[in-house]
């Protein structure tokens, strides 16, 4: 028996629902006793002739002095070797250590770290998304989905109207979403939302976690797409993952919980490319699922970039780390509150916002009388005002997050003019 057919073996009595959902390429997959894996068993030898990284002969690399110099504060070996498969341990631990503030207790696997959060995605679109894959999305939602799971993975999307009449999260055309997965589903939930800045109040959360915890359809891979957590601005707001809710009424017949997180939002650290891949599931599920994606991860990317997960390691040991979150997501909050002042200038006008409370965005449904990408153009070539369209709503997305304080107000006067020219 090959090494991939035990670890599905194993997956099948410990996880049905993860043994399920496994896509052709997610039952292949397993870590193989290749250059890693014998170099790891070589380490304490005395001479040592496995890895074909350039070093001093002891271990230590051998860095130009330009690049060093750049570097003073990282260890060398961490910064300039190569990160160990899966990660640097200590910030695995670290990571997983810090998640678990929000979900004590909670069985989950050792965080992967992966290349920000579209290779987490993308790793669980190929463990778990094929041909004859449901995925579940909302409309709108980010465009990249298409791209990950259908474009990539040759899966079926299915949408479901992200608000109802009222404004509030439709939990109804949710629950018939699932109803239309046939042999296995992909299930993305994306909070705070892209490009909606939205997440679930706690009652709305209470009813996402209703549904899927009472789902007795085809087994799910339940996609929490946690980009931009502890962005929060309003009260109301359910302040955590639903991971977390789904893992406190498991259901491995039908429902494997996946949690897709990272520096990039939550720590203003786009450049570093720092995300993490955890999935739902006790200590065995999780490491026959880990010794299957870091397997893909190894045939793509392979080893992670050392000095952006030194530099988060050394932020998460940092003991002013959170005044310092703290001070960044009230400067974001800020933003908010100017914005949503700013946009209640838009009554009377074809835009109307959307429902937004936490994230970075807050998207403008620009009504049947215009046309979105009309009026960015048109936004960009007379008012010098860039936003984005979202073509499948018809809608216009805003980014304050990028935005100073004060130049949201007169934006949003620029949109006005824009608008009132063009009715």
């Amino acid at each position: 028996m090959s090494k991939a057919d035990r670890l599905n073996h194993l997956l099948a009595k410990t996880h049905p629902a993860a043994a399920a959902c496994l896509s052709p390429l997610g039952k292949a997959a397993a870590f193989p006793q290749g250059i890693p894996a014998q170099a790891r068993e070589a380490r304490d030898c005395q001479y040592k002739a496995t890895i074909g990284q350039i070093t001093d002969g002891r271990g230590n690399p051998l860095p130009l002095p330009s690049m060093a110099a750049l570097l003073p504060n990282l260890d060398p070996r961490g910064a300039f070797l190569y990160a160990p498969q899966g990660g640097i341990p200590d910030l695995r631990s670290a990571w997983r250590e810090r998640m678990l503030r929000e979900g004590p207790g909670a069985e989950i696997s050792n965080p992967l770290v992966t290349l920000a959060l579209t290779h987490g995605l993308s790793l669980a679109a190929d463990l778990f998304a094929d041909s004859e894959t449901d995925v579940v999305v909302p409309n709108p939602s980010w465009g990249n989905y298409k791209a990950i799971f259908r474009m990539r993975r040759e899966a079926s999307l299915v949408g479901w109207q992200y608000f109802d009449d009222g404004g509030r999260l439709h939990v109804q055309a949710f629950r018939e979403a699932l109803a239309k997965v046939r042999k296995k589903g992909v299930v993305v939930l994306n909070f705070p939302g892209n490009p909606t800045g939205y997440s679930p109040t706690t009652e709305e959360a209470r009813d996402m976690v209703e549904v899927l915890a009472s789902h007795r359809g085809a087994p799910l891979t339940v996609v929490c797409d946690d980009a931009y957590q502890s962005l929060y601005h309003r009260d109301d707001v359910h302040r955590r993952s639903l991971f977390w809710d789904l893992l406190e009424t498991p259901n491995p017949d039908r429902i494997l919980p996946v949690k897709i997180d990272g520096a990039t939002k939550e720590f203003a650290f786009f450049g570093g490319r720092v995300g993490f891949l955890t999935f739902g599931a006790d200590t065995a599920t999780g490491e026959a699922l880990n010794d299957k994606a870091i397997a893909i991860s190894r045939a793509t990317v392979s080893a992670l970039p050392g000095p952006s997960q030194q530099v988060l390691l050394a932020a998460l040991k940092h003991p002013e780390l959170e005044p310092q979150l703290e001070a960044l997501r009230a400067e974001l909050t800020a933003r908010f509150e100017i914005l949503s002042q700013a946009l209640s200038r838009l009554a009377g006008t074809p835009l109307t916002p959307y429902p937004f409370n936490s994230g970075c965005f807050a998207l403008l449904d620009v009504g049947a009388g215009l046309d979105a990408d009309l009026l960015r153009k048109r936004l960009l070539s007379e008012q010098s005002v860039g936003l984005v369209c979202i073509a499948d709503v018809n809608a216009l997305r805003i980014a304050y997050c990028s935005m100073a304080p004060e130049d949201i107000a007169p934006m949003v006067e620029r949109l006005l003019a824009a608008v009132t020219s063009a009715a």
